[in-house]
């Protein structure tokens, strides 16, 4: 009886023993399935990982089309500014991505060296392969894509390069042509003046006496006409600015002053008397019309 129920217990042990092993797994499939996870959650990660590269790539393509944009557009009539290409910055983009693709290549690599260990599940097996062979493939489209990007960055220095040239060349252009402008308006605005008596005049080479006519026995001619010199020597005379020289105090206010040049009087703010001479001060009204048949000012003191 003894015996009986002895053989019944090691019987009952080694029924429960095998519906143990039966129902619980093994440590060996425990660390299957664990790599078979793993596995899992790496290829997730690198999906995530290969779409992130996808949309820095097209973010650094989108910044190069910006920047090669035709810039025919004019603001108020004006060529518009350039777009400032920063070479160094979208280089560094690509160096960021590139090193990326590299980490995405290694932990591909160490991915199917995992799955190389696995053995069972072959159905979950062979579709791992099939992801890591199609972001491989991917991964290396990407890599040719950097490097085309990588070249037409290159390409946009070399024209930021030319156009900065241009540019350099266009404001040496039209500095000089500001140059030349502004002494031509210079030029065309510098008038010239000088004031004296008609023998100090005449001692300088700035006037000379014409016409007239002899009188017997009277020495010299009669109705000689005071005139401007034919060749006048510009040190002679002072220098102004005839849009700023409107409003000229005369020497000596008690003296009368002839002008003996070809200005028009008639411009003047304050007429000459019918001799045409005038006291006090020299007022101009319209400077360009007072100047306009002549360039040069003699004032004689009567």
């Amino acid at each position: 009886m003894e015996r009986t129920v002895g053989f019944a217990r090691i019987g009952g042990l080694a029924v429960l023993s095998f519906f143990l092993a039966a129902c619980g797994p093994s440590s060996e499939v425990r660390e299957q399935l664990a790599q078979l996870e793993a596995v899992s959650a790496e290829k997730d990660s690198l999906l995530l990982q290969v779409a992130e590269n996808a949309r820095l790539m097209s973010d650094i393509a989108a910044e190069i089309a910006r920047v090669q944009a035709p810039r025919t557009a004019t603001v108020g009539g004006q060529e518009p500014t350039p777009v400032a290409i920063t070479r160094e910055n979208l280089l560094e983009n690509i160096q960021q991505l590139t090193a990326r693709l590299e980490e995405s290549e290694k932990r591909l690599a160490e991915s199917e060296q995992r799955i190389r260990t696995l053995t069972g599940a072959e159905a979950r097996i062979a579709e791992f392969r099939k992801t890591i062979q199609g972001l491989q493939a991917t991964i290396e489209n990407q890599k040719q894509t950097i490097a085309a990007l990588t070249e037409q960055v290159n390409a946009l220095q070399e024209e930021n390069v030319r156009l900065a040239a241009e540019n350099t060349q266009l404001a040496a252009e039209k500095s000089s042509l500001e140059q030349t402008l502004s002494e031509l308006e210079e030029r065309e605005n510098t008038v010239y003046y000088v004031v004296g008596t008609k023998d100090e005049l005449i001692q300088r080479g700035l006037v000379t006496e014409e016409g007239g006519s002899r009188v017997l026995f009277i020495f010299g001619k009669r109705g000689k006409t005071l005139v401007p010199s034919r060749v006048l020597d510009l040190t002679q005379f002072t220098a102004v600015d005839k849009r700023v020289w409107t409003d000229f105090p005369l020497p000596l206010p008690d003296k009368e002053y002839r002008i003996i040049t070809r200005q028009d009087l008639s411009a003047l703010a304050e007429p000459a008397d019918e001799d045409g001479k005038i006291r006090g001060a020299l007022r101009i009204a319209d400077p360009d019309r007072f100047w306009a048949h002549q360039k040069y000012l003699i004032l004689v003191e009567s």
